[in-house]
């Protein structure tokens, strides 16, 4: 029975093998054709020659956005010249200057701007002279950066005290600072009634002058008056006002230009915790001012 059933469905007629083998034929053309398709459509195809080639990269490659060193470099194209002119930067080398002789050509080597080599020269030829290295930020333009970045190389060839630069003049009766006022002030070359009051407002804040450099700190004062004053008195620091250390609250401690608000809170701090101070140095041993803080304060201190 199984058997018979078995040459039922798979006994073909001479008509239908004919026509299953046309059926094998058309699929293995189907499978044939499918696999040219495949191999054409993932293989290296060259569509145009090699200058057309070119072109195209060409082309891509002027879509690539421009990088930001070259934004930089355009940036710093434009209107360069100005920028120089008003503008200075940090150089590449430092190297020591004295601000009495430094050329205008090594100044612009250390980055100054042309603004502020010309105000410079300029300052020095109407007879300016730089005592100390703060005097380099009375120059217009010099900014405290500026000046962090340059004042470990400023140097003073020559002593930077004004008396080694005055011309020897006919004697005059001195004036003792100190004691002097306004009117006394007022005699002296090149003090008027404006410079007479801040002399006289600044020694008030300090307790004193205890030597004549102290006179430039004075607002506005600058070398050319200084000369003109330096020569024509003296300072007797037996007048100073003394500050007691022990016993100075917080404001009359603040109230003096030498110090400032955290110097005046590690000052009292440290008092509050080991007590009254036995020695000035206790100051500085302490870290509670620096080394040149503490010189320029001292001479205003007295521990009882």
């Amino acid at each position: 029975m199984i058997k018979k059933r078995f040459k039922e469905y798979f006994t073909f007629t001479k008509k239908e093998r004919n026509g299953l083998f046309v059926l094998l034929i058309i699929l293995f053309v189907l499978i044939l054709v499918k696999i040219y398709q495949s191999n054409k459509s993932y293989g290296e195809v060259v569509l145009f020659d090699s200058d057309f080639q070119k072109d195209i990269k060409k082309f891509e490659e002027s879509l690539i956005p421009k990088t930001t060193t070259e934004k930089k470099n355009q940036i710093s194209s434009v209107n360069q010249d100005d920028f120089k002119k008003d503008k200075w930067f940090v150089p590449e080398i430092l190297f020591d200057f004295d601000p009495n002789q430094v050329s205008k050509k090594e100044l612009k080597e250390l980055g100054f701007s042309d603004k502020q080599a010309k105000t410079l020269m300029n300052y020095r030829e109407k007879g300016g002279l730089f005592f100390t290295k703060n005097d380099l930020l009375k120059i217009y333009g010099i900014g405290k950066e500026q000046f962090g970045i340059l004042e470990p190389y400023i140097i003073f060839e020559v002593k930077n005290k004004a008396e080694d630069y005055i011309p020897k003049i006919s004697k005059k009766e001195l004036i003792e600072i100190n004691s002097a006022s306004k009117e006394d002030l007022m005699k002296i070359t090149g003090i008027g009634s404006s410079y007479a009051d801040r002399i006289i407002k600044y020694k008030n804040l300090l307790g004193g002058y205890y030597e004549k450099n102290q006179i430039l700190e004075v607002y506005g004062m600058d070398s050319i008056r200084y000369l003109g004053l330096v020569q024509e008195v003296l300072i007797d620091t037996n007048l100073i006002n003394k500050l007691n250390l022990n016993e100075a609250d917080f404001i009359t401690l603040l109230r003096h230009p030498y110090l400032n608000k955290y110097q005046t809170e590690a000052i009292l701090k440290y008092k509050n915790i080991v007590g009254d101070f036995t020695e000035f140095e206790q100051i500085h041993e302490n870290n509670l001012l620096t080394k040149r803080e503490f010189v320029k304060i001292k001479p205003y201190l007295k521990l009882n």
